[in-house]
């Protein structure tokens, strides 16, 4: 920090402010410790942990917007996108869901998630519908064994 958040006096490290006299420990620690969780997300990325990534990232940028976690928070949201446009194509809309969620996470106020997250929900929803409306029901089959259902799968 370079400046006290409190009178905007000019700082050389120290806890105190040499102007105001406010305690700046508190302010110091924690950013500390959000270099710390970049550092973590960093580490949680190069093991290819995604959620870890995604929680410790979130901490960090909580703690302190920093142009570097903002810039890395933008590249994993990049990143996981192209994950996340294969499992649609793959018809894997939970998992694609999943990892929307942690993404938004990172950046909830990100339009293009916020439609895609919808979009996603939306495949699922018409999934279940389809895959709920392919099951023959257990009267029609109990009483003929032999023929299909009039909803029938051929429907399907």
């Amino acid at each position: 920090m370079e400046r006290c958040p409190c009178c905007n006096a000019r700082l050389a490290g120290a806890q105190f402010c040499p102007r105001c006299q406010a305690d700046l420990g508190s302010v110091l620690g924690s950013e500390q410790f959000a270099r710390h969780c970049l550092s973590k997300a960093l580490q949680c990325w190069l093991a290819d942990d995604r959620q870890l990534t995604n929680l410790a990232l979130a901490k960090s940028i909580f703690l302190k917007q920093t142009p570097l976690a903002l810039v890395f928070r933008d590249f994993i949201i990049r990143q996981q996108c192209e994950n996340v446009l294969g499992l649609l194509e793959k018809k894997k809309y939970p998992e694609a869901k999943e990892s929307l969620s942690l993404m938004r996470d990172l950046h909830p106020d990100d339009k293009f998630l916020t439609q895609l997250y919808r979009f996603t929900k939306y495949l699922l929803v018409k999934d279940i519908i389809k895959f709920s409306s392919c099951k023959p029901s257990e009267s029609s089959m109990s009483s003929n064994p032999d023929s299909l259902p009039s909803s029938g799968i051929s429907n399907c």
